[in-house]
């Protein structure tokens, strides 16, 4: 398996994400090139039948047209009735006009090359090449429409015995048979698309419907001759048989008259389109084979895949190298890291540009600085910690002996039945049991509130006056996590410099209290007392807010060793707040997250 460093999987994945999107999109516009040009094939083949349809029935319009000029003509169809009431002259005279208004006529349509009128009356003399007698040739033999018709009866009048499309129809006046009309049109005229082929991908076909009265089933008569056979090839049988199924396919019962259908054989696809002519039963055909499309479509399709293995190729050496313009930066970063992994904090990288990376180089700089900053706080927090830990085990004898001389003193008190002295010792056996557990750092706001009032408990006993403590904790904070020994240093602070130089009963308030900050409450100690002048309350918050570590020479907790907890167990941006008045009293709060968990334990 072949391994790439990043910057070559990056180069390859930006490719892909730009050849795959723009490969799918030539699929896609390939897709919609063929299909359009099969719906322009389609659409052509429709139309050129559309127009050769028009074509036929404009010219059976001509023909409808001319029939009705000669059974308009009241005089002719009467003189065709009953000649024998004219004289000689007046018979000539009348075919002399008739014929000439009539060649006229036909010189306005050029395309009918031939009109001509049989009289079944003997009477009537004929008058070539428009007039003559029915017994000239077997007119009723024919059917309405002939195709590639000859007038062979015309004997050498070559002219007029063209091959073309005749229409012959019978004359009545007065529901009386007098005669009949002939109409005819060169098959090239009156079928040019069959004689004209537009290129060699369209061809047109005429079929005339035939009922074949053994099969009782339609068949499809080609209309053709020998010029129209050498300008195209027929349609071969299998297509053609598919043609025919289209054509007398039945839809809710009825016959299409008109439609479009792929033919297909092999490689031979043909885009085709029919309709019917029903006046004329025939069907016209145009087709337009598939080839000239596959061609061009072809070369569409070959320049496509060129243009876009270039703009691949082009893409590829555009990304590599833009990404080794961006990665050399990347490679200075993670250079600077191995150098922190190897030890070295003062690795600093250098910051060039103005984008995400030269975002990630300020941050590596900065995340230097704060390890550095933050090692030197650990050590800061050790050396407290471990100063606390020392003065605990410097006491832990002494008060391990003074606890147990309390429970056999305790146990003298029961025996004598001293129960003031019993609740005394009691107190402060809890005191020091609480004391004693120094490997505990954290306890609940219950349990320090529980000691505070021990302590106070044992303040009024060796006083002759009283110490009120009045507590006010929400139950929902009774179970939030402090650091230990965060309140009780302050109601000692309280009864020193307060309570004690006055002499006299006193109140001390321990209270909770919700701060603007969501995230955090304040745990509140008020006396009220003589307060703290204000010069000393500056002195005393400045020394307050020094964040080097000072270690307490008598072993006692003081307010700056409070300071130094809350900033270890909550964070630097937990600073305790002394507010005092003089002859009012002191306010010391101290802010404490809801959420603090017990990370040291015991």
């Amino acid at each position: 398996m072949i391994r790439m460093n990043f910057s070559q999987k990056l180069v390859f994945a930006y490719t892909c994400i730009v050849v795959i999107p723009l490969f799918i999109l030539v699929i896609t516009a390939m897709g919609l090139i063929r299909r359009s040009r099969v719906e322009e094939l389609e659409a052509n083949s429709e139309g050129l039948l559309t127009e050769n349809y028009e074509q036929v029935q404009k010219n059976i319009q001509s023909f409808n047209l001319f029939e009705q000029l000669v059974k308009s003509n009241k005089r002719l169809m009467l003189f065709f009735t009953i000649p024998e009431r004219s004289n000689e002259d007046e018979i000539i005279d009348t075919m002399i006009s008739e014929t000439t208004m009539l060649e006229r006529t036909l010189e306005t349509v050029p395309n009918i090359y031939g009109l001509r009128v049989f009289s079944d009356n003997s009477l009537i003399p004929e008058r070539w090449p428009v007039f003559m007698n029915s017994s000239r040739t077997d007119l009723e033999s024919l059917d309405r429409w002939e195709y590639s018709y000859t007038a062979d009866y015309l004997g050498n009048q070559g002219s007029l015995k063209y091959e073309s499309v005749c229409s012959t129809r019978r004359l009545e006046n007065n529901h009386r048979e007098i005669g009949y009309i002939q109409i005819a049109m060169k098959t090239s005229d009156f079928f040019p698309f069959l004689f004209k082929k537009i290129n060699e991908y369209n061809d047109d076909y005429a079929f005339r419907e035939v009922l074949n009265e053994q099969t009782n089933k339609m068949e499809l008569i080609p209309i053709t001759n020998e010029i129209v056979e050498r300008s195209r090839a027929p349609l071969s049988p299998e297509l053609f048989e598919d043609f025919y199924r289209t054509v007398y396919r039945r839809k809710q019962g009825e016959i299409l008259n008109s439609g479009k259908m792929i033919l297909r054989h092999k490689e031979d696809i043909r885009y085709s389109s029919w309709i019917r002519v029903p006046d004329m039963n025939i069907i016209l055909l145009h087709t337009c084979s598939s080839e000239e499309m596959q061609r061009s479509f072809f070369l569409i399709q070959a320049g496509i895949l060129v243009g876009l293995g270039l703009t691949v190729f082009l893409l590829y050496f555009l990304v590599r190298y833009l990404t080794s313009r961006l990665m050399g930066r990347v490679y200075n970063l993670i250079g600077g890291m191995k150098q922190v992994q190897e030890g070295n904090l003062e690795a600093c990288v250098e910051v060039t540009g103005h984008d995400e990376v030269t975002e990630a180089q300020h941050t590596f700089n900065r995340m230097t600085e704060q390890l550095r900053n933050q090692i030197e706080e650990i050590k800061k927090e050790q050396h407290l910690i471990a100063d606390t830990e020392m003065k605990a085990m410097q006491n832990q004898i002494n008060a391990h002996f003074l606890y147990n001389a309390l429970e056999t003193i305790k146990m003298q008190a029961v025996i004598a039945g001293e129960t003031d002295v019993e609740e005394s010792i009691n107190v402060l056996g809890k005191l020091m049991h609480y004391c004693l557990r120094w490997r505990v750092h954290t306890v609940t706001l219950e349990e320090e509130v529980d000691y505070i009032r021990s302590y106070v408990y044992l303040l009024n006993i060796r006083n002759d006056y009283v110490i009120s403590l009045q507590t006010e904790i929400h139950d929902e904070y009774k179970n939030i996590v402090i650091p230990k020994m965060s309140l009780q240093p302050l109601v000692e602070n309280a009864f020193f410099y307060a309570i004690e130089p006055r002499g006299k009963d006193a109140v001390i308030r321990v209270y909770t209290e919700e701060g603007t900050q969501s995230d955090r409450i304040w745990l509140c100690v008020r006396d009220f007392g003589k307060g703290i002048p204000k010069e000393k309350q500056e002195e005393l918050m400045t020394y307050l807010s020094d964040d080097n570590y000072e270690r307490d020479s008598q072993g006692s907790i003081g307010l700056k060793n409070i300071q130094q907890r809350l900033s270890m167990f909550c964070g630097k941006d937990y600073r305790m707040i002394i507010e005092s008045r003089k002859g009012e009293g002191t306010l010391i709060k101290i802010p404490v997250p809801r959420n603090l968990k017990n990370t040291l334990g015991e």
